[in-house]
């Protein structure tokens, strides 16, 4: 288990996703109760607001009332007089404005329009002030005495609906009364101007629709308008706000969603750089085990050719060996891991130069088929004593001079060819072929060997890495030599192929232009990489 935290992170995997599963539960949970806030809050919203209307709508029907309905005695003698009064303070929403002077058992009546001039008041009308005004009237035959004349409202008959205010002397006696008759319909277009203007102060920007009076309409459900009566006038009637696009739950449910969309996609977003972060961890945790792989078989790789070469040359040294072909044999040893621990030397130096960007390539005309020749033939005699067969194929049509490192590219042979050794198995047959072809130099190098899956041929040519089956435990290497070849070819302008199968073997196929239009165009001897 605890091998298992060491050498790979996705254990983690399951620990964050469910804790971002826990965090999302709650935020849904807190989400959803936030909507049912949102919705009582929207509701408490337009409840306010329609307090506020009537609240305005009432302190400007007293304000103006006031004002138009509050004279002393003497200015109630005078028609004249009281005309110019109500034209100049107007009520909203008046009809006929009236005033009445009480004298013993008499009384004088005045009838005024809305714009302040006399004119005959209508039967209705006559019947609703008498009605209204009753009370004073016998106030006034009682004398009684009126400490703080206020306003007063009269709503009996729905359609005159009566502001009066009583006027009196000094000694506080009723001596007569001034009122209006308000008309249902200016009232109505009166408050709706007075509400939307205190909307518009109060609530700027906010898509409100008002209506007042004594019927609403039936509304789809969440979107019914929130009422308040009114307390002064019109008491019957009542004010009604609703939202023009939403209601308060459509409202809440959107805010809901947008809420939810938010946390989704910072969620995907936080996912994502968790799951990055972890692919990158992860990638890392797989090079240094790499790298540590990369230690030990190079170790591996340097001890053995070195224990060769001190063994048989301590065995030279003395004087063991006296027979000649046992000299020369030692001799093809000790050569032979000498070659194989420079390649290996030249493998590493080569990868840590091209690491670092310093590899360099000294480019020449060079016949390709000669250097693949020529390095067929170093390996053909070591390899036919360990019983391999190496063949080679040269091209009826001879290629052009390519302008190529010959050092690199031969590096980037031997590098296949011992690929192709220690992964030959049982099947000790090797084929080496170059061939010329619509302008571009193919060198094969085919085995008849393990082979490599289809799902691992793009990744052998990473550093490091090695394909995993069971003969890599049992075959050394440094796991560079193929991520060499691939940059040293990559360099010179051409690409490498691979065709394999499990147990069919392999082939790996250096393809290189005729033209090499990167090296031709080249003019230094040496460039870097």
């Amino acid at each position: 288990m605890r091998r298992i935290f060491q050498r790979s992170i996705f254990w983690m995997v399951p620990l964050i996703l469910g804790l971002m599963a826990a965090l999302f539960v709650q935020q849904y949970k807190f989400l959803r109760s936030l909507e049912s806030a949102t919705a009582s809050a929207e509701r408490n919203y337009l409840r306010n607001s329609t307090e506020l209307v009537t609240q305005e709508i009432e302190a400007v029907y007293r304000a103006r009332a006031n004002a138009a309905l509050t004279m002393n005695e003497a200015r109630l003698r005078n028609v004249m007089t009281l005309g110019e009064h109500f034209r100049t303070h107007r009520v909203p929403g008046a009809r006929t404005f009236f005033a009445i002077r009480y004298r013993h058992q008499m009384s004088e009546w005045g009838t005024f329009d809305s714009t302040g001039w006399e004119r005959e008041p209508m039967i209705e009308e006559t019947e609703a002030i008498k009605m209204a005004t009753v009370f004073w009237q016998v106030a006034h035959k009682m004398q009684r005495i009126v400490p703080s004349p206020a306003l007063s409202v009269d709503e009996r008959d729905p359609r005159h609906r009566v502001l009066m205010r009583p006027v009196t002397d000094e000694s506080m006696h009723v001596t007569g009364v001034v009122g209006v008759v308000l008309d249902e319909t200016a009232s109505k277009s009166t408050m709706l101007a007075i509400g939307k203007e205190t909307l518009k102060k109060r609530y700027r920007g906010t898509d409100l629709a008002l209506r007042i009076g004594d019927h609403f309409p039936t509304m789809p459900r969440g979107r019914e308008f929130i009422t308040t009566p009114l307390s002064f006038i019109f008491t019957n009637w009542r004010a009604g706000i609703r939202g023009t696009c939403m209601g308060p739950e459509e409202i809440a449910a959107y805010n809901f969603r947008v809420n939810m969309g938010w946390t989704g996609g910072g969620a995907f977003i936080l996912l994502c750089a968790i799951a990055l972060a972890i692919q990158t961890a992860a990638r890392q945790m797989r090079l240094s085990q790499m790298k540590s792989d990369f230690v030990s078989n190079v170790s591996h790789e340097l001890r053995t050719p070195l224990s060769s070469i001190r063994v048989f040359g301590e065995y030279m040294r003395l004087g063991r060996v006296t027979r000649e072909e046992k000299i020369r044999e030692y001799g093809e040893y000790i050569e032979a891991e000498s070659r194989r621990l420079t390649q290996l030397i030249n493998n590493i130096l080569d990868f840590s130069k091209i690491e670092s960007a310093e590899k360099k390539y000294r480019f020449c005309e060079t016949d390709v088929v000669d250097l693949v020749a020529s390095i067929v033939g170093g390996f053909e005699v070591p390899l036919r004593e360990h019983g391999f067969a190496i063949t080679f194929a040269s091209p009826a049509d001879r290629p052009p001079l390519l302008h190529i490192d010959k050092d690199a590219i031969g590096q980037v042979l031997v590098n296949l060819l011992d690929n192709a050794v220690k992964y030959s198995g049982e099947r000790k047959e090797i084929d080496v072929r170059v061939t010329y072809e619509r302008d571009e130099v193919r060198i094969a190098v085919r085995d008849g060997g393990i082979g490599i899956p289809a799902a691992e041929q793009k990744k052998i040519f990473e550093k490091f890495y090695r394909v995993g089956s069971g003969l890599v435990h049992d075959v050394k290497g440094s796991g560079l030599g193929l991520a060499i070849v691939r940059h040293v070819v990559k360099a010179h302008g051409g690409r490498v192929e691979v065709t394999s199968a499990p147990g069919a073997g392999s082939t790996f196929m250096i393809v290189l232009p005729a033209t090499n239009g990167r090296a031709l165009s080249i003019t230094p001897q040496e460039t870097t990489a």
